[in-house]
């Protein structure tokens, strides 16, 4: 068997995410004759490193990056998969934990150590523990992409706070700066903004789906086929994936593969409401707040899981998908637009045994 044919996985680094890392990742990897490693040069080498990847016969990728990089990763594998429709070939895709928030690996359980982490995908790729996963296209500003988490309001705010800190000196000028504590200072800045009083009216349009009610000892739910909501809200979050950042918690009802998006409504709450729950906003624990915020008849936070929707304003606003920050800059008719529609079982990820274990019960079958 040739060097090439022995490689049954792509190992693609991002430099500049947590170099230090970086050195004791590529030391470790030497070990296994099996990893192709690319040092990816920019973002245009990164991506030609996943075309590469793609039309290479390796049947996995891993990825060492932030969610940005994750999200690049899987936006350049979904675009070769279209372009490619006659392309039946089983590939999936495994993200290490190389960047502050980390947000995927959270959502499927990937270990913290790196040591631990490479383990776990050798024992996965050893037993091809992959999962088919759905994908959320965004349409905005006549452009398409592709993630499991987007957001409008309060975390997008804490995003353009992150990414204005930028290095302004020596190699990395331009770039942002990586690191849990340039987060936590954007967060900070956030909270202690006027968020509880800042007006930007949304209108929600929500497709085939129900309104969910998640409580500590009553559940409930509507069906619809369409709804239309207008709201200025703390937080608008559609997702697919449970984690944003540092293991918040902000989607925590959804399923990877049910063919269904959720998108929650955080309505305004002052900085003290907020702070009284933070533990349970956090955790993703929507019953012990919304038991509460019932009884004294304030707005709970809405889940509604839908099949498409779409997000409106009279101007333009900011927006993330999978933490990579964007703005919808283009209006049509004065409308500001981003629609999102779910696209079920559209990319293949590599996983843990213990999260796939999770999906395949024993004696439990799929149709």
């Amino acid at each position: 068997m040739s060097e090439e044919k022995s490689r049954i996985c792509y190992l693609v680094i991002n430099p500049n995410r947590f170099p230090q890392y970086v050195k004791i990742l590529k030391k470790i990897v030497k070990k296994y004759s099996f990893f192709h490693v690319i040092e990816s040069q920019d973002s245009n080498h990164f991506l030609e490193s996943i075309s590469e990847y793609y039309f290479s016969e390796t049947p996995y990728i891993l990825i060492w990056g932030g969610d940005g990089t994750a999200h690049a990763a899987i936006n350049r594998l979904t675009e070769l998969k279209i372009e490619h429709p006659d392309d039946h070939i089983k590939r999936s895709i495994g993200f290490l934990r190389g960047g502050s928030g980390n947000g995927i690996q959270d959502s499927y359980e990937v270990p913290f150590s790196i040591f631990k982490q490479l383990k776990t995908y050798i024992n996965s790729m050893k037993n091809n523990y992959s999962i088919d996963v759905d994908l959320i296209k965004v349409d905005y500003d006549g452009k398409t992409d592709y993630t499991q988490l987007a957001g409008v309001g309060f975390d997008a705010n804490i995003l353009n706070l992150r990414d204005n800190d930028k290095y302004k000196t020596g190699r990395l000028k331009g770039i942002i700066k990586p690191g849990m504590w340039n987060y936590l200072t954007a967060v900070s800045k956030a909270v202690f903004s006027k968020l509880d009083k800042s007006e930007n009216i949304y209108d929600v349009e929500l497709y085939f789906g129900r309104y969910l009610f998640q409580g500590t000892r009553v559940n409930a739910q509507v069906n619809f086929d369409h709804l239309k909501k207008n709201c200025n809200p703390l937080i608008i979050e559609v997702g697919n994936r449970p984690y944003f950042a540092a293991l918040f918690k902000i989607c925590p009802h959804v399923v990877c593969n049910s063919g269904a998006m959720n998108l929650y409504i955080y309505h305004k709450m002052s900085r003290m409401t907020i702070i009284r729950n933070l533990r349970y906003f956090w955790t993703g624990q929507h019953n012990r707040i919304n038991d509460r915020f019932a009884m004294k008849k304030k707005p709970v936070i809405e889940n509604f899981e839908v099949k498409s929707s779409q997000i409106s304003s009279k101007v333009p606003f900011n927006f993330h998908m999978d933490g990579d920050l964007k703005k919808v800059k283009k209006d049509v008719n004065g409308n500001y637009t981003v629609k999102f529609t779910i696209l079920p079982g559209s990319i293949t990820f590599l996983v843990p045994e213990a999260f796939f274990n999770k999906f395949h019960p024993p004696g439990v079958y799929p149709n």
